[in-house]
């Protein structure tokens, strides 16, 4: 008889990102289904689909009835096994998980909100981030630092962390992220229509704008470079949000300068990649930095904060650059660094496709998620997962 799983995110554009890789587990005799918030079915050709009404943010009375919700399709489900991600849903299908007595409950812990919230705010995360652990048998964490993060600061019993190789939430596509599958007449026209000369250099960012994303120390680099190097330039693929806003005279900057670029989010990110001569990656934390292995898969090389989930994805010296924390001044120098040693900087770009080719191969870590399924219920299921190379 199949075995059953249940996937758990807190909504549908969380869903995007284990898509193929459920896929991969069906096809090796799993029956899956995937709860979510806002399911845009579209999207998800040949899933089965089912909608809890997941709320990102604390609301005490809309939980309690997504947690009724959930217990019971849990109940009518009986799956032999739960994998929910994302805080909030990861909480509540833990603990309905556990009311209903299943025996596999696997928490997939993508990144720690804690790290950048103060408070009363960060005292509910850390209570609730401990309660999804103590009610979870498995403990999936995406890199070495998250785990030392969720070890050291007591949130999870070390017997149960779980690593998928090297990490990541499913690998990468590695043909998709390419240099050789770029139509270059159309990275040709899409630069022309950004103003990118060819003797330009460009310093790219891909994500959300926002203060903990490191935007502001990026900017700040940013505008000391172009005092010294006239063909510099910033392209930012992103939007600006609102919530944790970056400083109001940054935001103006990045609307009115002549040197920065910014564009809307992209489904295809690999072309904007292309244009890219240096990847900025200057975020608070991550659970791990998808971005910077697409990227490095471009022959882009990466500069990163030294912060959880980020510094996992770069080789310091050898794919890009480590820079500490909040440091503006030391990405400014790591970035000029990239601008007048180019040779460097294509040796790096070179060895960076490498790394990820090895480590963060779809078909590999797919393998691997489907290596620790099959073994599960085993006394060494978990040092079975690690599958370390």
């Amino acid at each position: 008889m199949q075995k059953k799983i249940i996937h758990g995110v807190t909504s549908s554009m969380s869903a995007l990102f284990i898509h193929e890789q459920i896929h991969f587990i069906e096809k090796n005799g799993y029956q899956v289904e995937v709860v979510c918030n806002n399911i845009p079915k579209r999207h998800y050709e040949g899933l089965k689909l089912a909608h809890i009404p997941f709320e990102r943010e604390i609301s005490i009375h809309k939980d309690v009835t997504t947690l009724y919700a959930l217990y019971r399709y849990l109940k009518r489900k009986k799956p032999d096994i739960i994998v929910f991600s994302t805080p909030k849903a990861g909480l509540l299908g833990m603990i309905a998980g556990y009311l209903n007595g299943t025996e596999t409950r696997i928490f997939a812990q993508w990144g720690l909100r804690l790290e950048t919230v103060t408070g009363v705010k960060k005292l509910i995360l850390q209570t609730t981030e401990k309660l999804t652990c103590l009610l979870s048998t498995h403990v999936i964490i995406l890199s070495d630092s998250l785990e030392a993060e969720m070890v050291g600061r007591k949130l999870v019993d070390p017997k149960k962390v779980v690593r998928i190789g090297k990490g990541s939430v499913n690998g990468l596509d590695m043909e998709r992220f390419s240099p050789h599958v770029i139509d270059q007449e159309r990275l040709t026209r899409m630069k022309e229509d950004l103003n990118i000369k060819p003797t330009d250099f460009v310093i790219g960012y891909m994500g959300r704008i926002t203060r903990d994303k490191g935007t502001n120390e990026l900017v700040e680099a940013f505008m000391r470079l172009s005092t010294r190097h006239d063909n510099v330039k910033l392209l930012l693929v992103g939007d600006i949000e609102s919530g944790d806003p970056i400083r109001p005279e940054n935001k103006k900057i990045i609307e009115t300068h002549e040197r920065i670029l910014l564009c809307a989010y992209t489904k295809e990110p690999e072309y904007y990649y292309s244009m890219m001569d240096v990847f900025a990656f200057p975020t608070y934390r991550e659970g791990f930095g998808t971005v910077s292995i697409e990227a490095q898969a471009m022959h882009v090389p990466v500069i990163g904060f030294d912060s959880t989930g980020v510094k996992d994805t770069i080789v310091d010296n050898e794919t890009g650059l480590i820079v500490r924390t909040n440091d503006a001044k030391g990405l400014e120098e790591a970035i000029e660094d990239m601008v007048i040693h180019p040779e460097k900087r294509e040796q790096m770009g070179r060895n960076a496709r490498i790394f990820v080719k090895e480590n963060f191969d779809r078909e590999l870590i797919q393998q691997k998620v489907l290596d620790f399924y099959n073994t599960l219920g085993r006394a060494d299921d978990k040092e079975v997962a690690y599958l370390k190379a």
